[in-house]
């Protein structure tokens, strides 16, 4: 299977009270439009990816909202939502829709817009993405929920604090250097260790912040992309989904595991490669923790190792596998339905040779997206490469 990239378009992550969620959509589909060189008249299907329009926004068909904004009428459009998973899900049907011959050309865009709102009200909609029922308001929270993992991860592999703040470091070592990112400053392990604990043992620069942005991409059947040969020559080949537990108190490390493993089993088989070849990988890293655990669960490192190689610098720049490059969701930010979607943007990137000075990998040709949602409750895995002259 093979799905041509003709476009990409991003907005940069960050709080825009200027801009709308219709503003973000606009921008970064807009973009993708122009990088492809199409016209909107050429999209035949517009896949939305948003998670709380409803309750951030007081909007809700925002799928049929784009779709008149970005001048696509009369495609289709339809809004996607998966928690945190929701870009990659929008993602992954757009890219079944051309694999299945349906369509020739389609669009996906992940938005957000979380901060015209109080934090408190904000994180009462992202807790609706879980058991907001009795979890939530029995204080079994996102954050509480993770450290949990992190903590019983700490207890079986013997890791310290200190060994889990590495990985902050390295996200922020490349978010600084990443022009789209939220959060763009370097820190030491000291400083993390310093910085605010948000839930025990899980301190605030191993932690996400909310933001706001949109992301697009443009597909396309392979014959399209192959009759334009001055076009980078960058295509999915590989998109599957998997489902996992919707509690956080029953979520083990054996289903973090699993909820990656899984689906990435199955895509590795259908792009015909294996972990070994990939070159760079952007991990869903809303907590530091979900780091190590993407990266045990894709088959980079054992189970209870994947934390090593923030350490060593294996899974740095010029390591093994570089792995959020971007400096990940801990400094992008997390705006919910665009972060599948700009997974993919910032992989593609990579693949052109055209991500930001300081975070282009040397020459890499096949990537991977690894993106979670819920408390284990969605896995979504897509594989990249760049097929030049085939």
């Amino acid at each position: 299977m093979r799905v041509g990239v003709l476009g990409i378009g991003k907005t940069p992550h960050k709080i825009q009270h200027s801009k709308s969620l219709r503003d973000l959509i606009v921008e970064a589909g807009r973009g993708a439009i122009a990088d492809a060189g199409v016209s909107p008249s050429d999209i035949e299907m517009l896949y939305v990816g948003n998670v709380g329009s409803v309750g951030f926004n007081y909007e809700n068909s925002t799928g049929l909202m784009a779709a008149h904004h970005l001048g696509v009428v009369p495609a289709g459009a339809v809004r996607v939502e998966a928690a945190c998973g929701t870009g990659a899900w929008a993602l992954h049907l757009g890219v079944v829709a051309i694999a299945s011959g349906l369509y020739d050309t389609v669009m996906v865009v992940g938005a957000e817009k979380m901060n015209d709102l109080a934090t408190v009200e904000a994180t009462s909609i992202i807790a609706q993405a879980a058991d907001s029922k009795e979890e939530y308001f029995s204080g079994l929270t996102f954050p509480s929920g993770v450290a949990l993992t992190a903590r019983k991860y700490m207890q079986i592999y013997g890791l310290t604090e200190e060994d889990l703040a590495h990985t902050a470091v390295k996200n922020h070592h490349y978010g600084a250097r990443n022009p789209f990112a939220h959060l763009r400053f370097e820190c030491t392990v000291e400083e993390v260790m310093k910085s605010a604990k948000v839930a025990d043992p899980l301190k605030l620069y191993e932690v996400c912040p909310m933001t706001d942005a949109g992301s697009a991409l443009i597909l396309c059947r392979e014959e399209i992309l192959r009759d334009q040969p001055d076009k980078p020559q960058v295509y999915i080949t590989a998109s599957q989904m998997a489902t996992g537990t919707w509690y956080a108190a029953t979520d083990t490390l054996e289903d973090a595991y699993r909820l990656f493993n899984e689906p990435a089993k199955r895509a590795y088989a259908m792009a015909g490669v294996t972990a070994d070849d990939i070159d760079v990988a952007e991990i869903y890293n809303s907590f530091s923790i979900q780091e190590p655990l993407g990266i045990e669960g894709l088959g980079f490192a054992e189970p209870g190792e994947g934390w090593k190689g923030a350490k060593d610098g294996s899974t740095w720049k010029d390591g093994k596998v570089a792995v959020n490059l971007s400096g990940g969701l801990l400094c992008k930010g997390h705006p919910l339905g665009a972060t599948g979607a700009t997974q993919a943007v910032d992989i593609i990137e990579q693949l052109r040779g055209t991500a930001p000075e300081g975070i282009q990998a040397q020459d890499p040709e096949i990537g991977i997206t690894a993106c979670r949602g819920g408390p284990g409750a969605v896995g979504a895995i897509h594989i990249y490469q760049r097929l030049e002259g085939e």
